[in-house]
């Protein structure tokens, strides 16, 4: 164990951290945005950070005050959300959706002293925000905006009295609240979650020893919200605690061009991810007469790992899938080309840290727990962990803390599962998901919508059937997948929603359930299915699907309540 790392290790808060890398990468780059061309070394880091708190807190703002941040990923961001910690104040990520109502929400709730917009239609949505929330917090904008006399411009925040990031880091203490993130929410409100210090660190510490190699000086992509936790503490705290170098997406319209120029050795990814970085695989390998896409694990000559080059995917060391379920032939695809994917469990209230095992992969389950984490499964089969990374409970709702936190510290997830022979946990689904039909059988639906999900031309899979007479599925046509099906079948003109009553396109995937119901005992079998188009209400936060990439089960059985209705006709 070296020196540098014992002093990481030492560090208490995450200012402190900060400060350690500032000191000991102080010329190494440490941010470099994709659209922009801007880059920032460690040292130049530090210093803008520390100016930047300097002028929140000469603008008013204090130790637990909160402050809204409407950024994309791009340099201010690192910058603004490290100066807020630096003077105590609380960073709110909200994802950048279009749902005004959950953003007025979030205002009235946690009441934040300061909003940080990135541009016009941040600002757009702040406006409706404040009106319909009846809150007026400081507005302050990174980019140049119509002319508004109480929007103040990041740059030109007051800088009064100039310190220094070992002056401020040294004030925090391991149990302040460093962030606070609101939960997407499958149903009901959003949950604000604070997470402290000593959670965040801890989570990060776990994490890195996890992975067992150090990120110092290496490439990291930063590209989903910073409001999923699965992205924050990957690529803005583990970032910040071994001194990576993170190249900012901040429009995933990019994702591929800059994924293909960093070329990043760790990569975090919703499953939506790798599903479309695998079939550009099968693109590549289609259009390559040398190579097959099941191809064994290429070495450093053969044209998969060429492929894997022209992705930006040829020097992945670490890669994580989280947020929901990963097709099982997807996975295994990518641990055929060398690329260790596995699965991570977690959630906001545990800091992303529950179970993850890249080093003994075992298909279907999340891997073990990680060090210093306790996950056990309940007499009712939910799965609960305990760690220091367990949050305290939720901001201003005692009432929800109660039913997620018992007196042991056990975080009840409200999940179902098992854990295998090894340890290794297995995901069973939701516990307030389970269908009952009339045969009087507890259905769990996730088991057996992760194996829909491996239907080609199927992006999203639901179940209904509680107190119905039998099983059926509502599949949601991947748009590109079923495209490129009609062109095969010769009904190129058709469109997804006309596809949708296709009797080839139903053929196809019927004689895939039948594959599936073969495996299935009876009482889950699927006698019933109607197959819908992908319209934008199926875009991640959505109205149907969080934006985490869970689908919003009760909304999506009212939607569509009419066309389950006919599959039991």
């Amino acid at each position: 164990m070296t020196h540098d790392h014992i002093a990481v290790q030492e560090t208490s808060t995450l200012t402190e951290a900060f400060l350690h890398t500032v000191e000991t990468c102080g010329e190494h780059l440490a941010l470099t945005c994709g659209a922009s061309g801007r880059d920032l070394t460690w040292a130049e880091y530090g210093q803008e950070a520390a100016a930047l708190a300097d002028g929140f807190s000469s603008s008013g703002i204090r130790a637990g005050d909160h402050v809204v941040l409407m950024l994309t990923n791009r340099a201010e961001f690192y910058l603004v959300d490290t100066a807020l910690m630096l003077i105590g104040a609380i960073p709110v990520s909200v994802y950048n959706s279009p749902s005004i109502d959950r953003l007025s929400y979030i205002w009235g709730h946690c009441a934040p002293v300061a909003v940080v917009v990135e541009d016009d239609l941040q600002l757009g949505r702040a406006r409706a925000a404040e009106a319909s929330s009846n809150h007026r917090p400081l507005l302050i904008a990174v980019e140049a905006v119509s002319a508004d006399d109480d929007v103040v411009m990041l740059a030109s925040l007051p800088v009064q009295s100039p310190t220094t990031v070992a002056e401020l880091s040294s004030r925090r203490r391991p149990d302040e609240i460093a962030t606070m993130l609101y939960t997407s929410g499958t149903t009901g409100n959003p949950k604000g979650v604070p997470l402290t210090h000593r959670n965040i660190l801890f989570a990060a510490r776990t994490l890195t020893s996890r992975m067992g190699i150090s990120l110092r000086g290496r490439r990291q992509l930063s590209y989903l919200p910073m409001a999923h936790i699965g992205e924050r503490l990957a690529t803005h705290y583990v970032h910040l605690l071994q001194g990576s170098t993170v190249t900012c997406c901040a429009n995933l319209e990019l994702f591929p061009e800059l994924l293909a120029r960093t070329n990043p050795h760790m990569l975090f990814g919703a499953p939506r991810v790798w599903e479309k970085l695998y079939a550009r695989m099968q693109d590549l390998s289609a259009a390559d007469s040398t190579v097959g896409p099941t191809a064994a694990a290429p070495g450093p000559g053969d044209a998969l790992q060429r492929h894997l080059d022209t992705l930006g995917l040829g020097q992945i060391d670490i890669a994580i899938v989280g947020s929901a379920p990963l097709p099982r032939h997807i996975q295994e695809f990518w641990l055929a080309a060398g690329i260790p994917l596995a699965d991570c469990y977690g959630q906001s209230e545990t800091c992303g840290v529950g179970t993850w095992d890249p080093n003994r992969l075992i298909l279907g389950t999340c891997g073990k727990p990680f060090d210093g984490v306790e996950v056990t499964i309940s007499d009712l089969g939910e799965i609960l962990i305990r760690s220091e990374a367990v949050f305290a409970g939720y901001y201003r709702d005692e009432a929800r803390t109660r039913t997620v936190l018992d007196n042991d510290g056990w975080f009840h997830t409200n999940d179902l599962g098992s854990m295998d022979a090894e340890h290794n946990l297995i995901i069973r689904g939701r516990m307030d998901d389970l269908l009952v039909p009339t045969s009087g059988h507890n259905v769990s639906p996730a088991p057996i919508e992760a194996r829909l999900l491996q239907i080609p031309l199927v992006s999203h899979a639901v179940l209904c059937g509680s107190g119905r007479p039998y099983i059926a599925a509502l599949l949601v046509l991947d748009p590109d997948a079923v495209m490129k099906c009609a062109a095969d079948l010769g009904v190129a003109e058709r469109s997804p929603a006309e596809l949708t009553s296709d009797p080839a396109v139903r053929s196809i995937v019927s004689r895939h359930l039948d594959d599936i119901n073969a495996g299935l005992p009876g009482a889950e079998k699927i006698k019933s299915f109607a197959l819908v188009s992908a319209e934008s209400e199926w875009d991640p936060d959505s109205p149907l699907v969080t934006a985490t990439g869970k689908i919003r089960r009760n909304n999506i059985l009212q939607r569509y309540a009419e066309t389950i209705e006919a599959m039991y006709v």
